[in-house]
C-alpha cells in the first residue's frame, strides 16, 4: 500500500511547476519565485537526516533541550568518537544507565519525533516546510500529534518562519483539524494536471 501511496506523489510533484500548483491550488498563496526553488523529499524522516547531516552545536541542544523542557546544558548521548549515537540505541535502558529518572520521558519523547516519517515533504529553503502525511486511510490523533511535535522542533532547530502539516487521506481528515493546516482526499487531487 505505501507503494501506492508513494506512487501517486511522485506524479503529483513531478516538476517545480507542480509543486507551485499543488501549493497555490491546495494550500494558499506563496511565492512562485520561492516555490521554484523547492526541494522534495519522499518517504523522509527530517529530524533523523537533519541529527545526522548537521554538525550538532551546543545551541542546537539547547534549543531542543529547551523544547523539551530539559536543562540547556544536558548532554546528548555520544559515542567514543565523539558523534551522536544513533536514537536506536537510545532504549530506556541505556537512558536510566546514563540520566535521571527526570529525564527519560523527554528524551524519549525526542527518540519518537526523530523517527518520524513524512511520505512527502516540500522544502522552501530559510522559509517553510509543508510536511505531508499521506495514506489510504486517516491517521491516529497519535500520529498527528507525533507529526505536528515533529514539525515544531524541526522549525526550531532549522530556524525556518513556519511548517505546516498537510494530510492526504479517504475520507479527508476531520480530527485533530488544530493541528492539521490541510485535509486533502485522494479524490480532491484525481484531476490535477502535472
Amino acid at each position: 500500500m505505501k507503494d501506492w501511496v508513494l506512487s501517486r506523489l511522485e506524479k503529483l510533484f513531478t516538476t517545480p511547476k507542480s509543486i507551485v500548483y499543488f501549493v497555490h491550488n491546495f494550500i494558499g498563496y506563496y511565492s512562485e519565485e520561492k516555490l521554484l526553488k523547492s526541494k522534495i523529499y519522499f518517504s523522509y524522516k527530517p529530524l533523523l537526516t537533519f541529527f545526522f547531516q548537521t554538525k550538532i552545536n551546543k545551541e542546537t541542544i539547547q534549543r531542543v533541550n529547551s523544547y523539551l523542557g530539559l536543562p540547556d546544558d544536558l548532554p546528548w548521548p555520544y559515542n567514543r568518537k565523539g558523534k551522536l549515537r544513533h536514537p536506536k540505541s537510545w532504549t530506556k535502558k541505556f537512558l536510566k544507565k546514563h540520566y535521571p529518572e527526570i529525564y527519560l520521558p523527554p528524551l524519549l519523547w525526542l527518540r519518537k519525533l526523530v523517527f518520524v516519517e513524512f511520505e512527502t515533504i516540500i522544502d522552501v529553503p530559510n522559509h517553510i516546510f509543508f510536511l505531508i502525511k499521506a495514506a489510504p486511510a486517516p491517521f491516529s490523533s497519535a500520529q498527528i500529534e507525533k507529526a505536528y511535535a515533529c514539525g515544531e522542533l524541526l522549525k526550531k532547530v532549522t530556524k525556518y518562519d513556519e511548517f505546516q502539516l498537510i494530510t492526504i487521506t479517504t475520507p479527508r481528515m476531520v480530527a485533530p483539524l488544530e493541528k492539521i493546516h490541510k485535509a486533502l482526499s485522494w479524490k480532491d487531487l484525481e484531476n490535477v494536471k502535472n
